[in-house]
């Protein structure tokens, strides 16, 4: 279809031409200067009704922990060079992705995308009609829309049109609307679950979760909402709300020394700002009500806290989307300071910091360095940092670790074992390092360890994961199995 022309006022979704807040431009698209003859070029895009990852996306994405995709393409054929000169028309018709033919870009034309918005798609490629194309920007605008995680394969094409060229865009979609069900188990201790996980609400590149999990230790629900760009602005959001009456225990070689029920209830709000396409920075407000419960007849619970404050954080996701690995590195940082003011009862502030690289080995392998250190202060039983059952941390059972202060660190190494159509088999290698603090107790740990993981080729989270773990303090051998998204 038709969309305006460059003389037009641009969508609201679209960056402007020359933004005073947008980063160097990446290498293969240059700007258009000025002519004395003004052009009309027109931007188009193929529209179709909009059909009717989270708590986890952090392990979701981090979790999300959270991907160039040519890691799980056939290779490229090398790019034929073209010669477009004053005298010398360009050749008729669409050439083969590899051979985009320069010039100015008379309009885009997007075609595959049955839910995604174009919109979406626009501001993804950071490219308006009017700007010149060059012959080696293929690759950069396929990386940008791999990036969104929301489509299977993209191909750019263009093709001379009148002065200058149509920029073509096809996408494949992944499902996004998405019912997973969940179940892990770890040394005794199990939950299964429902997650409802969209992450291209109205076909905008929003994210909503909502899911429940319950176990033989008790049970959460929690919902996720994200919007990465406010009506198309750089102003983001983020609501996160759980409720959750879980029995809590401390272990030490396997024997549980603390234990408690906590019932909790935990909320927050954020607004941030995309300075960079790959940086997003913002502040927000929580609060986290404890009301401890003795877990056993003539027991005892610490006492009751409640939290209202405010938070900062910083992210840095410079990665490029492969189909079971991201590539390049990625920073979190977070700040969270109860307030009297406001109604906290307990002294508390929290501090995060994460940080990793994955380098993509042999073309299809992928070697990962992360790193973490989180720091709490408050009640050191109600506010622990919950270890175990986590990246850092896998030789424990599921939050059996308590910590005030903990510094982990991993390298892992993956390599793809069989790649069907509908999935790829993986299998990794692993080495978990820490030093944790709670109270006066003092812990280093080393614990290697293996696994393998299934993902699905239309699903951006992984489906079936098995770690094999060394218990650190009594060198037992552990077992973690995930099947869903809490992986």
């Amino acid at each position: 279809m038709r969309t305006p022309s460059a003389h037009d006022r641009p969508p609201p979704s679209a960056a402007p031409r020359t933004p005073a807040h947008a980063g160097p431009r990446t290498p293969g698209v240059a700007p258009l200067r000025a002519t004395s003859q003004p052009l009309s070029p027109r931007l188009s895009g193929t529209f179709c009704p909009i059909p009717p990852q989270a708590w986890m996306l952090l392990a979701l994405q981090l979790m999300g922990m959270p991907d160039v995709a040519h890691a799980q393409e056939a290779p490229s054929q090398p790019a034929v060079e073209v010669e477009v000169s004053q005298v010398a028309s360009p050749p008729e018709g669409p050439l083969p992705e590899a051979e985009l033919v320069p010039g100015r870009i008379e309009r885009i034309d997007i075609e595959g995308n049955a839910r995604t918005q174009d919109a979406v798609i626009l501001r993804a490629l950071r490219t308006l009609p009017g700007e010149l194309l060059t012959r080696d920007a293929g690759p950069e605008l396929k990386r940008r829309l791999l990036n969104l995680k929301l489509f299977k394969s993209v191909a750019v094409r263009s093709r001379p049109e009148g002065e200058g060229v149509v920029l073509q865009v096809q996408v494949d979609e992944r499902w996004t609307l998405l019912p997973i069900p969940m179940f892990t188990s770890s040394k005794g201790q199990w939950q299964v679950g429902l997650f409802a996980l969209e992450t291209n609400l109205f076909g905008l590149n929003k994210t909503f979760v909502l899911g429940a999990l319950a176990g033989n230790r008790g049970g959460n629900v929690f919902s996720l909402y994200r919007d990465p760009g406010i009506a198309g602005t750089r102003w983001t959001a983020s609501l996160f709300g759980q409720y959750a009456k879980l029995d809590r225990e401390r272990r030490v070689r396997d024997v549980v020394v603390e234990e408690y029920t906590d019932r909790r209830v935990d909320a927050s709000a954020t607004l941030g700002y995309q300075f960079l396409p790959e940086l997003n920075v913002g502040a927000g407000v929580f609060t986290l009500l404890n009301k401890p419960l003795p877990r056993a007849a003539g027991g005892v619970a610490p006492e009751r806290s409640d939290v209202f404050g405010v938070s900062v954080s910083a992210e840095y996701l410079g990665q490029d989307f492969h189909f079971y690995f991201n590539e390049g590195p990625l920073a979190r940082l977070s700040f969270r300071q109860g307030l009297e003011a406001i109604g906290s009862t307990r002294a508390f502030r929290q501090v995060s910091a994460f940080a990793g690289y994955t380098l993509s080995v042999f073309g299809k392998q992928s070697l990962t360095l992360l790193g973490s250190f989180e720091r709490v202060w408050g009640d050191p039983t109600v506010h622990a940092l919950l270890l175990g059952g986590r990246t850092g941390s896998r030789g424990f059972t599921k939050e059996t670790l308590w910590a005030e202060q903990a510094a982990t660190a991993t390298l892992e190494y993956q390599v793809p074992l069989w790649s069907p159509s509908m999935a790829t088999f993986t299998a990794h290698a692993f080495l978990d390092v820490g030093r944790v603090a709670w109270k006066n107790a003092r812990l280093r740990y080393a614990a290697p360890g293996a696994g393998l993981r299934v993902y699905l080729r239309s699903v951006a989270v992984p489906a079936l994961g098995l770690d094999f773990t060394r218990e650190p303090q009594t060198g037992e051998f552990v077992v973690n199995f995930a099947a869903g998204l809490s992986m």
